[in-house]
């Protein structure tokens, strides 16, 4: 397997696998968790160069409708600013 293609599959599994792990939570409290999983090893591309796929393929493992998703948003954002 070409290191791009392993790269890409550790990209999409990352990317499912924590939304697998964490149905409830947004995106921006798991971000920072699989971003230290991705760079744990060194020799893979950037988090930058690698951020938009994974994110992609969180979105694509959601369960919950999109209006839910803001709705849930807007409750954490309510939440955080009381």
């Amino acid at each position: 397997m070409a290191r791009s293609e392993s790269d890409q599959m550790l990209v999409l599994s990352l990317g499912r696998n924590g939304r697998a792990s964490y149905p409830e939570r947004p995106w921006e409290e798991i971000e920072p968790v699989l971003r230290r999983v991705w760079e744990f090893d060194g020799r893979l591309r950037a988090w930058h160069d690698v951020r938009a796929q994974v994110q992609a393929a969180w979105h694509a493992h959601d369960t919950r409708p999109r209006r839910e998703h803001r709705r849930a948003a807007a409750a954490g954002q309510v939440s955080r600013a009381v």
